[in-house]
């Protein structure tokens, strides 16, 4: 089999352009000149035969030819780059960088203690954690910004694993009298509502739940982040939806609603090519949060 005499330094930049949207921005991420940049991708497309990049008036974008081959380079470079590991982890010794995502409120209540305990077995392993939402997670996993993930969303290019059933519950006041509390979905729609915002997962699950009940669901105040939603719980500025364990002690009190019957499914997600030991390792590590 013929192996094409590409540059991974050339594949680099190639990449570095798509991630900056220019030559110069790419230029200076990479630590080059423009002309030096300029070259290396001419000689890629002298060596494919095709267009790769084309110049805009914003700056610079790949073509399609170079966007099928910067997903490829992607693979390509991440495989190159954990060859060392991979060599120093045959003599028994795992090191390097993982990137861990999550949402915030699995990176809250469910992911301390279990990295902590990774950090102590694995010394040499630079565990680094990005919250964000599910679906940037997701985006940020397919542009090898992050190693592993856990969120709620799935991709064909993913490998993407269940963990666990997250069922959502009803957050209030403890002290709240007992026949204040609504306990179906009829009476939610008739109070005021704090969750999530329109496009996260939960939102979604809520929109559907309410739907299918015959309701509109009109939350009074959507947010991105369970610790906000709680705080405005606490203020009295409504009833919240969160998801269950994401209380501690007794701030608030939950429950499910009798007939709000839903739970988010939480992922583990990764890229399937060519992972780093590293990475590897803290994929398996997560599985521990898998259940039956």
């Amino acid at each position: 089999m013929a192996i094409p005499d590409l540059s991974p330094h050339a594949l680099a930049s190639l990449l570095a352009i798509a991630e900056h949207g220019s030559v110069s921005a790419a230029a200076r991420a990479r630590g080059l000149t423009q002309p030096s940049i300029s070259r290396q991708v001419q000689e890629l497309e002298r060596q494919l035969g095709v267009h790769l990049v084309e110049r805009t008036s914003q700056g610079a974008r790949l073509t399609p030819a170079g966007e099928i081959l910067a997903d490829g380079a992607r693979d390509i470079l991440s495989s190159l780059s954990s060859l060392p590991e991979r060599v120093k982890a045959r003599q028994g010794e795992v090191s390097g960088r993982v990137r861990v995502g999550t949402t915030d409120s699995i990176g809250i209540y469910v992911l301390p203690k279990l990295l902590a305990q990774f950090v102590d077995d694995n010394p040499r392993i630079d565990v680094q954690l990005v919250c964000a939402s599910s679906p940037q997670l997701m985006a940020m996993l397919l542009d090898d910004e992050l190693d592993v993930a856990i969120g709620t969303t799935e991709h064909p290019k993913l490998s993407c694993e269940r963990l666990f059933q997250n069922p959502l519950v009803l957050a209030y006041a403890p002290d709240l009298p007992e026949d204040r509390i609504p306990t179906t979905i009829k009476e939610l729609a008739e109070e005021r509502i704090v969750t999530f915002d329109k496009g996260l997962t939960i939102r979604n699950l809520l929109d559907q739940a309410f739907a299918r009940a015959g309701f509109t669901f009109k939350p009074v105040m959507s947010l991105s982040n369970v610790e906000v939603i709680k705080a405005m719980v606490k203020a009295g500025l409504g009833y919240g939806i969160i998801p269950d364990g994401c209380v501690w002690g007794d701030e608030l009190a939950t429950r499910p609603v009798r007939d709000l019957n839903i739970a988010r499914t939480i992922r583990l997600m990764y890229r399937p090519q060519n992972q780093a030991m590293a990475s590897q390792r803290m994929v398996d590590w997560l599985r521990k949060l898998r259940q039956p």
